[in-house]
């Protein structure tokens, strides 16, 4: 979840991030990016295939709604892998290295 704290700036008011949070646990990213050491990746990336976006859209213009989710890489593995696997998807692990 996004939080945003309402700022104002010569006549116009406006949102600025304040924190993100886990939508499910509550985990506070520290700086946009969930807690690491130096050398730790800890990453969620969500390829575009998950994202959802329905609506109309017309060379002039157009409009519809996309949801977004945040969520921290320990809900991602132990939570969503999880749950989207007991509905059929099976989730592709790959080890990588350098």
């Amino acid at each position: 979840m996004r939080h945003y704290t309402e700022k104002m700036r010569p006549a116009t008011m406006y949102k600025s991030l304040e924190k993100t949070t886990c939508d499910l646990c509550g985990e506070e990213a520290c700086s946009g990016e969930w807690d690491t050491s130096v050398y730790e990746v800890n990453e969620t990336d969500i390829e575009v295939t998950i994202k959802q976006k329905e609506g109309y859209e017309f060379p002039e213009g157009g409009s519809g709604t996309t949801y977004q989710v945040d969520m921290c890489p320990e809900c991602f593995k132990d939570k969503l892998i999880p749950w989207l696997e007991s509905q059929g998807c099976k989730a592709v692990r790959k080890d990588w290295g350098y």
